[in-house]
């Protein structure tokens, strides 16, 4: 960790959150690509470095890959060995660890890169899709995308890959804009974000919809937000807590304070998980 970095995190936030997550009871977490640029996955945004420098919105349309399959398999053939050789970041391994002590009740991430599932996160809401998966758009069957890169080469990128099962035409397991989030998932996440006395919203800019309603239902009933972004969000003004930074850096912080905590109160041994039932309000 840069010395930098630390000595620009307000030491008195870090406390303030790591409290609000010490007393939750039902902490939920939402995460978005500013978790995942630490370990090498691009985000959207970012000038020159993020994937709407090179591409253009437009490819990920589904009008356009119904028009134009190909463009958008080319840019996810570029993008699929990041998402393959990704590891978690410290970000990542310190939600896992608050899932595994029982503090974190649910996880939604905007991610594709399922790293939080490598990070060892149990259960995880992804709004967005898998894109360490492929899909056939025909029969709806999946498929690893180490499997399809290895039997559909480079020169074969005239065209995307084809469905193993029933030949038609594949794409990465992840939601096009036009296209609905997945029914069950959102319903979920909308539950938990409901339930939620506490939402750590960790970087993510909350100008994606329909996600960004999600720190709206934890506030209207009656919960707090907790967001750590680089850059400010339009929750800023309506949150309990706001850090700007990296977030793995800030993570590992509130998570230092909240094992001290913890220790004074005698529960650092981890907790059993108590799985509850969640009904919509």
């Amino acid at each position: 960790m840069k010395i930098s970095e630390r000595r620009k995190i307000n030491p008195k936030q870090i406390e303030k959150a790591a409290k609000l997550i010490t007393d939750s009871e039902f902490l939920v977490v939402l995460t978005g690509a500013g978790v995942s640029t630490e370990s090498g996955i691009p985000d959207f945004r970012s000038p020159g470095t993020g994937l709407w420098s090179k591409y253009s919105p437009d490819i990920s349309t589904l009008e356009n890959f119904l028009r134009d399959p190909t463009s958008f398999w080319q840019m996810a053939r570029e993008m699929a060995p990041q998402i393959i050789k990704a590891k978690p970041n410290k970000g990542h391994l310190v939600l896992a660890e608050l899932d595994k002590i029982g503090l974190l009740k649910g996880l939604i991430t905007q991610n594709i890169d399922g790293l939080h599932q490598k990070a060892g996160n149990v259960i995880v809401q992804e709004i967005h899709g898998n894109g360490t998966e492929m899909k056939c758009v025909a029969c709806h069957g999946r498929f690893n995308i180490k499997t399809i890169l290895k039997n559909h080469q480079p020169e074969d990128d005239k065209y995307p890959p084809t469905c193993p099962q029933c030949g038609a035409y594949m794409m990465l397991n992840v939601v096009l804009f036009q296209q609905m989030l997945p029914r069950g998932i959102w319903f979920e996440s909308v539950a938990l974000s409901q339930k939620a006395d506490v939402m750590v919203v960790v970087g993510s800019s909350l100008l994606v919809s329909p996600a960004d309603m999600l720190p709206k239902y934890t506030l209207k009933y009656g919960g707090k937000l907790i967001i750590i972004n680089k850059t400010p969000t339009d929750f800023d003004k309506r949150a309990s807590v706001v850090i700007r930074g990296e977030s793995s850096i800030i993570l590992t912080e509130i998570m230092n304070k909240v094992r001290s905590i913890q220790k004074e109160k005698g529960e650092l041994k981890p907790k059993k998980k108590k799985f509850t039932k969640i009904k919509f309000k």
